[in-house]
């Protein structure tokens, strides 16, 4: 028995076909709506996504993970490699940061496996830990991949204007320019496939868990045949096991720096105080309502649930100096309520604006001499950096673990102006939504934090 590896697939080659089909089944995952296809209802196609196919072939990333599982059968293959494995090369520091414990650990855990998913809670510095891993590569051709080109930019800002580095190419809708650390939005890929994606040695993603779903972005990350390097980073490795599997066939484990209860015991993070406020019954008849619906009479236009938003907000006014206050909505139509009856010194960020603009609102609600409220749509829940947010009022609903914890993380960001965030949230009542309500707690208590239910 061997395993023949290569930089994206590999093979298990073995004479026992038990344990081909043993590991093509544990591999396996039901995918969702499947039985609602022709090819399911007429038995051609089981509805499963297989990461081990029944030929032996496997994502490389798996790697680790399937010798486990021939170990505990007491198989051990010998490991052939189609290219020489990739150096492992030494740790360098950036003048003029210190790297926390955990930092020095994922960045040295990257250098020495060359490939695994960081798992890092945002506020831990994510960004740095990147940088580290360019540091010590640096003279290798580097591609990074954003899902959003704010993102982009402030990772190129401290790339260059923190860190010092030379060389950093961009690619994004506005424009182009080359580098041997070229930093590139999925969307513009095409523009960099001539010269970067066969000859780039380390491929880098960034919010990896946004490139899980799609044809088109898992496409992405399964190119670069020529990178050995490969890493991903997020704060929020997904659950459900065919996105999961996805990241960890193209890039390796999961390794997870610390978790968000250890930084805040380190004072690394702040402490949040969680309360959920419970939303009275409405009296709309939601039983003919589709999910839609729904979130637009029992969310958006709830007078209620929107009063008691604009009465947090006065009581914070009325009891705190220079509050920073995040709140973030899902629907334009929703924060132009809310912007309406707050009044005040009360901001607007939206998808739609500019880079400009975003910074410069940003700007004036970091900068405001009384107490001042931001409202976001999704921009603001991920790859914005305001440390100032001392309250955060969550007002959109939803059910995704993964943009409940992506928008905690931030307000949880370490400041001069506070010692704790408070958090409000709502349990809701009502169709679809008073479950999505309960689904937040849980993921709220399952990341270690207190709950308050008011």
């Amino acid at each position: 028995m061997k395993i023949v590896i290569g930089t994206q697939k590999s093979r298990l080659k073995t004479d026992n076909p038990k344990i081909l089909k043993a590991l093509s089944n544990l591999y396996s995952f039901k995918i969702p709506g499947a039985e609602f296809t022709p090819s399911y209802r007429r038995h051609q196609w089981d509805g499963k996504k297989r990461f081990f196919t029944r030929g032996g072939q496997f994502g490389t990333g798996m790697l680790p993970s399937i010798l486990t599982n021939l170990e505990k059968i007491d198989c051990v293959p010998n490991l052939e490699y189609k290219n020489e494995p990739p150096e492992s090369l030494p740790l360098k520091s950036i003048d003029p940061f210190t790297y926390f414990d955990y930092q020095h650990e994922s960045i040295q855990h990257a250098l020495n496996n060359h490939r695994c998913i960081i798992k890092a809670p945002t506020g831990a510095g994510k960004t740095l830990i990147m940088a580290g891993i360019v540091k010590s590569l640096m003279g290798k051709k580097m591609v990074i991949l954003f899902n959003a080109k704010s993102l982009l930019k402030q990772t190129y800002d401290f790339f260059v204007n923190e860190c010092g580095f030379n060389n950093v190419g961009v690619c994004f809708g506005e424009g182009y320019e080359d580098g041997d650390i070229m930093l590139c939005t999925v969307q513009s890929i095409e523009r960099i496939i001539d010269n970067y994606v066969t000859d780039a040695e380390v491929l880098m993603v960034d919010e990896v868990h946004e490139f899980a779903n799609g044809d088109f972005t898992v496409a992405a990350i399964e190119s670069f045949p020529n990178a050995p390097y490969r890493y991903g980073f997020t704060a929020t490795v997904p659950q459900d096991p065919i996105p999961r599997w996805t990241l960890i066939s193209a890039f390796g484990p999961i390794y997870t720096c610390r978790t968000t209860q250890d930084l805040i015991e380190d004072n690394v993070l702040t402490k949040p105080i969680i309360q959920m406020l419970q939303v009275p019954e409405s009296e709309v008849d939601d039983s003919e309502l589709g999910y839609r619906g729904v979130y637009e009479e029992l969310i958006v236009n709830n007078e209620t649930r929107n009063n008691m938003i604009k009465d947090i907000v006065n009581d914070i006014r009325s009891n705190h100096e220079q509050a920073r206050i995040l709140v973030l909505v899902r629907d334009l139509e929703h924060g132009h309520i809310l912007q309406e009856g707050i009044g005040g010194s009360c901001y607007f960020l939206r998808g739609e604006d500019d880079l400009g603009s975003r910074y410069e609102t940003i700007r004036r609600f970091t900068e405001c001499g009384e107490n001042s409220i931001l409202i976001g749509t999704k921009i603001l829940q991920t790859g914005v950096n305001i440390r100032e947010i001392t309250h955060f009022i969550n007002a959109r609903g939803l059910k995704s673990p993964i943009a409940t914890i992506q928008a905690l993380g931030r307000s949880l960001r370490r400041h001069d102006s506070k010692e704790v965030v408070y958090v409000y949230d709502f349990m809701d009542t009502g169709k679809y939504i008073g479950a999505h309500a309960n689904k937040r707690f849980s993921t709220y208590v399952s990341e270690g934090h207190e709950v308050i239910k008011v």
